[in-house]
């Protein structure tokens, strides 16, 4: 026996329990398993790799968590709310509460939503205009979805273009 062995390794064993006491025998076996294994040059590289990758996730669960929110869109509104304004408010009557200013012909989203609707014979106000692209300064495609029935939601986008009496589906 070299002197480097008695160095490291105990004569005397390293758990002392009761006689009998297997069952501790083995619990401490186990909790001291971990720091044998860590001794080892394999055991070393799994801990980095362990603390590496607990890193990881947890630097990317932050990033997620601290994501910027969305902006609420400025021009969204639910497709024929316009024309249920329209409608309530008699014409040619301003109320105090009402601003003096002309009002604002419907967007691509409304006229995009209308045919849909008409094409998908539902209601109006069971048509959403989802998003938009603009295609040109004239031109604009409008995602739209329809509430035909619980199961059945048919989408499409749906081109539109400005002309000089507003937008329209050509």
């Amino acid at each position: 026996m070299n002197a480097e062995s008695t160095v490291f390794r105990s004569t005397r064993p390293a758990v002392v329990v009761a006689p009998g006491g297997e069952s501790a025998r083995l619990v401490a076996w186990l909790l001291a398993w971990p720091v044998r294994l860590a001794a080892t040059p394999l055991g070393r590289r799994l801990a980095v790799a362990l603390v590496l990758a607990v890193t990881l996730v947890a630097a990317v669960g932050y990033l997620y968590d601290s994501a910027d929110r969305p902006r609420p869109a400025a021009t969204f509104r639910p497709a024929g709310l316009a024309a249920d304004r329209a409608a309530a408010s008699p014409a040619g009557r301003q109320t105090a509460a009402s601003p003096v200013r002309a009002k604002r012909a419907p967007g691509p989203a409304d006229a995009a939503a209308a045919w849909f609707a008409a094409r998908q014979r539902v209601a109006v106000d069971k048509v959403r205009a989802l998003q938009q692209r603009r295609v040109s300064a004239s031109e604009v495609q409008v995602l739209v979805v329809a509430e035909a029935t619980a199961s059945r939601m048919p989408s499409q986008f749906v081109t539109v273009r400005k002309g000089a009496s507003g937008w329209k589906v050509p």
